[in-house]
């Protein structure tokens, strides 16, 4: 018996229900044991604007970021207990930025084989007004990428 080289496999995840159903389909339709699982979850900070004539308030700041890690704890929290859940061996690491750009960067550091990501479904006009993930993934990619429609 031959051994296969290990293939990296990003799972594009923010913690919604519809990245916790990619993650399942991932399981059960794709995993393999050679694949080296890397969940990407793109934190998102809401940004701080402050009046440049008054002092900007510290501890409002301070509260704010505080808010915003808890928040991304918890889809770490969320994804990591997914991935326990089917059985899939793996890490978790965070990138900053814009969701797509920030995907397919850590998907070239890592020369990732494919990308599974989840989608809402939106339709045309709100992905146009949204914006989309997983559309920008399939319009940017250099590898594969494969999209998990959550059933209505």
């Amino acid at each position: 018996m031959e051994d296969r080289k290990i293939s990296v496999v990003i799972l594009s995840v923010d913690g919604s229900d519809v990245s916790l159903f990619a993650i399942k389909k991932y399981s059960e339709e794709l995993m393999e044991s050679n694949h080296h699982v890397v969940a990407v979850l793109v934190g998102e900070r809401t940004d701080v604007a402050f009046n440049a004539i008054g002092p900007l308030d510290k501890s409002l700041v301070k509260a704010l970021i505080e808010a915003e890690e808890q928040k991304i704890s918890e889809k770490i929290s969320r994804v990591k207990t997914c991935m326990d859940e089917c059985k899939i061996k793996g890490e978790i690491v965070r990138a900053f930025g814009e969701p797509g750009p920030a995907i397919l960067d850590k998907a070239k550091e890592l020369k990732a084989s494919f990308i599974v990501t989840g989608s809402r479904g939106l339709g045309k006009l709100r992905k146009t007004l949204l914006g989309s993930v997983s559309s920008y993934l399939l319009h940017h990619a250099h590898i594969p990428i494969v999209v998990c429609k959550m059933p209505s």
